[in-house]
């Protein structure tokens, strides 16, 4: 297992868990978008949890790392796919639709070393 590509699926879920939060409050503002806040939320949800389990580091069990971490690429595609549809009208959307995009890539590149 590759610790850069670890250390970089970790920093992509920490900042896509942070990005979904503050871009779930300005949906919020703006009223009107519930869909995309359910979707928001799971995102910061799944990666936060998949956050705290891959920090803990080697030794926990393997089918609940592999779980996480596929909950986490597929709760951020989701995401990233709702607020990339408004992403050119509102910025915090974009902001999460790009930390969400490379939370996947990151995630999906551990993943692969497992």
């Amino acid at each position: 297992m590759s610790d850069d590509t670890r250390d970089r699926a970790l920093d992509a879920l920490h900042v896509c868990e942070q990005v979904s939060t503050g871009c779930t409050v300005a949906m919020a503002a703006i009223g009107g978008m519930a869909p995309e806040i359910h979707l928001a939320l799971d995102c910061a949800d799944v990666c936060a949890a998949a956050h705290r389990v891959l920090a803990r580091g080697e030794g926990g069990d393997a089918a609940t790392v592999a779980g996480i971490l596929d909950a986490a690429v597929r709760a951020s595609e989701a995401s990233a796919a709702a607020c990339g549809a408004h992403a050119d009208h509102h910025e915090h959307c974009r902001r999460h639709a790009e930390a969400a995009r490379a939370c996947v890539e990151a995630v999906t590149a551990f993943r692969t070393t497992l």
